[in-house]
């Protein structure tokens, strides 16, 4: 009769336990958007988050121009707490027509992976800092990772939340992450007004109006053209990382 009880007992704590697993891995939010799946969880001190495709063309979009994850803990869509990655002082320009092969299978995108720098930017609010992806007293981490075999790509980024939100006992019930894929207009704006600048300061009296601007019209549309195709397979969403 004894053997009988202990071995009730042993039946309903494996069960219990075997409850308790299931409850952990149900922690991971899971969304779908566009092709994109985003996964994140709050385990311990740190929030993980992975995305991931099996979309070539999106996941050469995402290596190509990189993602800022944004982290607002009241739910909303706050830009004052990011990652970037990759991220560099001096921006890399695109090639003309580089998203329009034909031949996309033929792209290496573990070589492109590798040809990554290093370099991530961390912000929040009036704090910005440069940190090394793979080590950093930062404690964060981002990995890039390519499976021929399943053609699955994924972006994974592992933050403490202490760096989401500086004090302690601080509710995370409703975190909102967002993600956006970098963009290079700005850089590219800033370079044409730069030149604008230039050019009517040397100019002197001949502000050439009528010129002027036409041209800036020209390079405008000539600039937008190979960038048509980033805007089919560019990210920008925000979700609820309950």
């Amino acid at each position: 009769m004894k053997y009988i009880i202990y071995a009730c007992l042993l039946l309903t704590s494996f069960n219990a336990f075997a409850s308790g697993k299931k409850s952990i891995s149900a922690d991971t939010t899971q969304v779908s958007n566009e092709g994109i799946l985003y996964k994140v969880s709050q385990e311990g001190n740190y929030v993980y988050l992975n995305i991931s495709t099996t979309e070539k063309k999106t996941a050469m979009s995402i290596i190509r121009t990189g993602l800022t994850i944004y982290y607002d803990i009241k739910g909303k869509r706050k830009k004052d707490v990011y990652v970037k990655y990759p991220y560099s002082t001096e921006p890399r320009q695109p090639r003309q027509g580089s998203l329009e092969i034909k031949d996309i299978n033929a792209i290496d995108l573990n070589h492109m992976i590798e040809k990554l720098p290093a370099v991530a930017e961390y912000s929040s609010f009036e704090e910005r800092q440069e940190f090394n992806k793979d080590l950093n007293s930062l404690d964060i981490t981002i990995e890039n990772s390519y499976s021929p075999s399943s053609q699955l790509f994924e972006f994974s980024i592992k933050i403490p939340k202490a760096k989401i939100a500086s004090q302690k006992n601080t509710d995370f019930s409703k975190l909102s992450i967002g993600v956006v894929a970098n963009k290079k207009e700005g850089n590219i704006n800033k370079e044409r007004e730069q030149g604008q600048g230039q050019r009517m300061r040397s100019g002197g009296g001949r502000r050439g109006n009528g010129n002027g601007r036409g041209g800036g019209g020209m390079g405008r549309q000539n600039r937008q053209r190979p960038s048509s195709t980033v805007e089919k397979t560019s990210v920008n969403f925000w979700f609820e990382a309950e």
